[in-house]
């Protein structure tokens, strides 16, 4: 009987060992074609070395318990660790590049896990509201119109940053973050309660600040791989086993965290051992019987308290999270957004006043189909069911619709798949907004991009429409001294024809680019586009001493709207004349510049390349021309090269750059072939 008692304790123990978040490791993994370990098994690790104590750089060294975990685990496997310091948006570059082999200490994030896969969670903790210990606020609720310090791109920043009542300081590290609570620059910081504690407590500085009892978000550590390297996260997970089946895990967690456990790890610790010290305490109870009946009458009295004590307890946790559940209404309600959730039968769970408003409702129409209201539905049908059997996220689509209250409005809106805790999708998010304004203005500064261009280009063919002028009034003064002479009239029938046909192609030209557009995809044979181009720019480039090169397939069709890859090209021509001008004046070139413009079919695709000779870009440079209002010029509107990304994609075809400073430009212009 004895023998049983002691069993039973022993499982009851077991069962108290942390498990892992993200399951048991398979013990044989499937070595697909991204299965692969890393040769002369060197694991090439990325990690954020601004995480104390997970990981930071002390004395010149790499240290911190995320370090010593890596390490213990490398060992245990037969691998050597080689660490290159990455932030974490870097290290998912990195690891989905292939330059490095596992980032260390990743907080599962959904978004994460479309590019990489996690291990084993091996640690947990939580992010936590941090404020001067003379503070008022106590709860959440009192952060409205306070100044927040929070790192970025972190997941309490994504939480909290749609919230329009307070105002964010955004911090790259932990360490920056607190130092503008430490000058009184923000009121609160939000973040790692464990990485918080150990700044706070470097700078002696714990009495002086408190952590709220709420906890934002739970945070659970693992170690990240490339997305299908089942092997080597196989071999990471087993390491992790046998590390928390020994007393190394124990070893290196007290060495870190003894000391800076956060208030949450402190409380499940202190329950733990009290269901330890209950299981212990019944089993000498049971052993002693009747001898101890008054101890053990004693005993019970004490539980019965205790256990009042944690009724008390949970009431005070009842009510902190009735104070979550208010944040969390509030964050919907501060919203400038229109939010709607609807469950997999397309029924309306949730919706905030800025959605009633432009659907014209006074009441919440919760459990109501969404496909009772129109406005709705235009968004969701077709993409509703996508989004939640597939997970599919639709962003920034744009579409035309008709607003009780407003009339006909432009709308932007994104469906995202909402995930219950075992990862599978329970229903859909719909956001949108009216940028109608926001259209009207892009609209005004298309046409005035244009235009500008417009001016330039005229400007370019005033001395290419006067040289064909010069001729046919040259023969035309000759006519009465010349009218019998053979050759001449012979010439005359000839070289004026051409030359008025020269003037027809500029001004066709003109008027067809100057001409409001209706966007309207059709057909187009792109040789003749670039070669009416060309005519256009062909006197100006000769003027500056720069040669148009072309090679052109014939019969290359696309389905675009004219108007807009005319632009793109015009634009494109007038930015390299205007860089190899530019080098040309700046570096006292004498020798002609070459703009070459090459156009061909590639497979399924029709390319045309553009290289100039110009002054080139710096990487940073390159990284930015597409942004709108990003400019180097000093009269320029920085709208150019945006609008004619925007106009590629809106034609299905895709635009990339590559440039170096000194060496020009090559812009790749890809569109789908279409069979004419």
């Amino acid at each position: 009987m004895f023998k049983k008692i002691v069993i039973i304790c022993l499982l009851l123990l077991f069962s108290s060992v942390p498990r892992t978040a993200h399951g048991e490791p398979d013990d044989n993994p499937s070595e697909g074609s991204g299965s692969y370990l890393p040769d002369n098994r060197v694991l090439k690790v990325g990690f954020d070395p601004q995480s104390p104590p997970y990981q930071f750089i002390r004395d010149d060294r790499y240290v911190g318990f995320n370090i010593d975990l890596i390490e213990k685990v490398a060992e245990d496997q037969n691998f050597y660790v080689k660490y290159v310091p990455l932030s974490i948006n870097q290290s998912i570059e990195a690891l989905r590049e292939g330059e490095i082999d596992i980032i260390l200490g990743v907080p599962f994030r959904a978004e994460y896990s479309e590019v990489v896969d996690f291990t084993d969670r091996y640690l947990t903790s939580s992010v936590g509201v941090l404020v001067p210990a003379d503070s008022p606020i106590k709860e959440l609720t009192d952060l409205q119109g306070k100044r927040v310090a929070i790192q970025y791109d972190t997941m309490e920043y994504e939480f909290l940053k749609n919230i329009r009542n307070i105002h964010y300081h955004s911090a790259h590290n932990a360490k920056t973050g607190l130092e503008v609570v430490y000058k009184g620059r923000a009121d609160a910081y939000v973040g790692n309660q464990i990485t918080a504690k150990y700044l706070l407590n470097e700078k002696g500085l714990d009495s002086e600040y408190r952590f709220l009892d709420s906890h934002l978000l739970p945070l659970e550590y693992s170690f990240a791989v490339q997305k299908g390297n089942y092997l080597l996260m196989h071999h990471l997970n087993v390491g992790i086993r046998h590390l928390k089946l020994t007393d190394s895990y124990s070893g290196i967690y007290n060495k870190w965290f003894e000391n800076f456990e956060s208030p949450l790890s402190e409380k499940l610790k202190k329950i733990r051992e009290a269901l330890i010290f209950i299981v212990i305490l019944a089993l000498i109870i049971f052993l002693l019987g009747f001898r101890w009946n008054r101890t053990l009458q004693r005993e019970v009295n004490r539980k019965t308290k205790d256990l009042q004590t944690m009724n008390l307890s949970l009431k005070e946790q009842v009510q902190k999270t009735k104070n979550s559940d208010q944040f969390k209404e509030q964050i919907l309600e501060s919203s400038a957004r229109g939010v709607v959730t609807c469950d997999h039968n397309g029924i309306i769970t949730t919706i905030n006043r800025v959605a009633l408003d432009m659907m014209g409702e006074k009441r919440k129409p919760e459990g109501i189909k969404a496909s009772n209201f129109p406005f709705l539905w235009n968004m969701l049908e077709g993409n509703i069911d996508e989004t939640i059997k597939s997970g599919k996220k639709i962003i920034g689509k744009e579409q035309e619709l008709t607003l009780p209250q407003r009339g006909t409005c432009f709308i932007r809106y994104d469906i995202q798949p909402l995930y219950n805790f075992e990862k599978k999708t329970t229903g859909a998010l719909l956001m949108f907004e009216d940028i109608t304004t926001e259209k009207t203005i892009k609209d005004q500064l298309q046409e005035q991009e244009k235009s500008q261009a417009l001016i330039q280009l005229v400007a370019g063919l005033a001395h290419e429409i006067r040289n064909p002028l010069t001729s046919i009034k040259t023969f035309v003064q000759l006519i009465p001294i010349k009218m019998d002479n053979e050759r001449f009239r012979s010439e005359i029938s000839t070289l004026v024809p051409k030359e008025i046909e020269r003037l027809n192609q500029l001004v066709e030209g003109l008027i067809n680019y100057a001409k409001p557009g209706s966007k309207e995809a059709k057909p187009i044979n792109l040789e003749k586009l670039i070669q009416s181009t060309i005519i256009l720019f062909k006197q100006e480039a000769e003027n500056k001493n720069i040669n148009i090169d072309w090679e052109l397939e014939s019969e290359l069709w696309i389905e675009a709207d004219e108007s807009q890859i005319s632009q793109v090209l015009i634009n494109i021509f007038l930015n390299a004349i205007e860089s190899m001008d530019n080098k040309r004046k700046n570096m006292n070139e004498q020798t002609a510049l070459t703009f070459s413009i090459r156009a061909y079919q590639a497979g399924n695709e029709v390319v045309v390349a553009l290289s100039d000779e110009g002054e080139g870009m710096t990487e940073e440079e390159t990284r930015k021309i597409f942004e709108p209002f990003y400019t180097s010029k000093t009269s320029g509107t920085g709208l150019g090269l945006s609008l004619s990304k925007q106009y590629i994609m809106e034609n299905k075809g895709s635009l990339m750059v590559e440039s170096k400073p000194g060496s020009g430009s090559v812009f790749e212009l890809r569109f789908p072939k279409k069979e004419n």
